[in-house]
């Protein structure tokens, strides 16, 4: 009788058990063949959100959306040498196992970014209020510190957990991966942190891996086997005071590389036992892979369970696509609807899935997100957040007129115009070098940063290889001190 009151009173409550969710519409990944290629819906993420946005089960002030991570909170777990190669669509095609002309490298960094930055928030909101957070998108375990693979670009854990010990956390941390698949990456990143356990259940055998806790279950195991032996896994992780649990949707019997036989019941028990375990931990849970028509549906019941609501099935009826075609997303579908709104050729693209690779490169190399990582690499990026700008943005330009340089930076309730800049290819003296054409506003900001915005421009020419910068002249110089520095 008691345990029939609880479970009332739960239903009762259901507004104060909702849980926080991250989530943004660029977590949409932009390959429209990877469901044909590699049986992965790259909108499994909007599947997930709009049936828990259609069902009621989250309101439009659950959701938070993310900023990006910085590439210093990526390089506390990446290798200078990855980072740098991720601007190359080679390198991200080899990921994704896609061919590099379907790679729009940009689209692909920002929406990788974006989900890290989800994983760091929700640790950030679970620590802050000792309950759960959801990151709708994340458990990139096979992310290395110095390669991606298995559609893993950047560890969004290992990243958040690096960030986290440098904002002075230093309690221990678990990481259970319930993904089908090794936490090979997630330990190879975490190896120097005693302070974290890792914990994996997987139906791959890929050899031992170090640093984790694996246990590697029979291809094809079913519910009762599984769960028995997610008790043992649980009462062998330590006592932490943060939790990451990969929720993994791959586990579903007939799942294309997954190689488990869960049912989508057994799933939601496996959520549950984890749930209760972690009762009165803070814990950040994402969906990890899924390579099945109903993989969604487990990460679904992941949300139901933490909001008390574990006991609802997936109603039958909803229909995702169909979701997709009358609000373009999720977040379409918590706004008002109405009278009449039109539909551009993007808006449904992106619902399809389909988008246009290509990003102007600036110098036939660089796009905006690998001049994000030069300002990071040349000191150009800390230098400006110490000047009170936050994290700044670069923009490109690739015209006729020239090659466009711009720098950006947010402070006082407007973005600010740092360095504005046209640059080309020439040959000087029998060298090939970087030649700045047109400064149109200053290379500091108040004169200050002017080593750091120079040694971006020799880093810039050193990737391109060319034997230096040439500038112009002194007299063409925008005066120092256009750009006041911001309080």
């Amino acid at each position: 009788m008691r345990a029939w009151l609880l479970d009332w009173k739960k239903r009762l409550r259901l507004d104060k058990a909702r849980v926080p969710i991250f989530y943004d519409e660029p977590y949409r990944l932009p390959f429209g063949c990877l469901e044909a290629q590699q049986g992965l819906e790259p909108r499994q993420v909007d599947f997930t959100t709009g049936y828990l946005v259609e069902r009621g089960i989250i309101q439009a002030e659950d959701i938070h959306r993310p900023r990006p991570v910085s590439y210093a909170q990526l390089a506390r777990v990446h290798d200078a040498a990855y980072l740098e190669a991720l601007e190359e669509p080679e390198t991200l095609a080899s990921i994704f196992a896609v061919d590099p002309s379907e790679v729009p490298v940009d689209t692909v960094l920002d929406t990788v970014r974006r989900i890290c930055g989800g994983t760091l928030e929700a640790a950030r909101w679970a620590l802050s209020t000792q309950r759960p957070a959801v990151n709708m998108a994340g458990g990139f375990h096979h992310a290395a510190p110095d390669h991606g693979g298995g559609f893993c670009v950047l560890n969004d854990i290992a990243v958040a957990i690096a960030t986290l010990r440098h904002e002075g956390f230093d309690g221990p941390v678990g990481v259970l991966d319930l993904d089908a698949h090794p936490a090979d990456g997630t330990a190879a990143c975490l190896e120097g942190d005693a302070q974290v356990w890792v914990g994996s259940l997987s139906g791959s055998d890929w050899g031992l891996v170090p640093g984790a806790d694996e246990v590697l279950l029979d291809r094809g195991c079913g519910d009762a086997e599984y769960l028995a032996a997610l008790e043992a896994l649980l009462e062998r992780m330590p006592r932490v005071a943060l939790a990451f649990v990969i929720a993994g949707g791959d586990v579903l019997r007939g799942d294309r590389f997954g190689l488990l036989g869960l049912s989508l019941k057994g799933a939601r028990r496996r959520d549950a036992a984890v749930a209760r375990a972690l009762h009165r931990v803070p814990s950040v849970w994402v969906p990890g892979g899924g390579y099945h028509a109903e993989a969604w549906k487990v990460f679904a019941g992941s949300v139901l369970v933490l909001n008390g609501r574990g006991h609802e099935p997936i109603h039958g009826r909803f229909d995702p696509l169909g979701m997709l075609a009358r609000h373009r997303s999720p977040l379409k579908a918590l706004e008002r609807p109405q009278a009449w709104e039109a539909i551009t050729l993007e808006d449904l693209e992106g619902a399809l899935g389909y988008t246009h690779p290509g990003s102007p490169r600036l110098l036939g190399h660089y796009t905006a997100q690998s001049l994000e990582y030069v300002l990071f690499r040349s000191g150009v990026g800390p230098s400006l957040e110490r000047l009170g700008y936050g994290q700044p943005r670069v923009a490109v330009d690739v015209s006729a007129a020239g090659e466009r340089l711009q720098l950006l930076g947010h402070a006082q309730g407007r973005e600010h115009v740092l360095m504005d800049c046209v640059l080309r290819r020439q040959r000087v003296e029998g060298a090939d070098v970087l030649c700045v054409d047109k400064l149109l506003s200053p290379l500091v900001v108040g004169g200050e940063g002017a080593r750091e915005a120079l040694e971006m421009l020799r880093f810039m020419a050193q990737r391109l290889g060319l034997r230096g910068v040439s500038l112009p002249p002194a007299e063409s110089l925008p005066p120092a001190g256009a750009q006041a520095r911001c309080g």
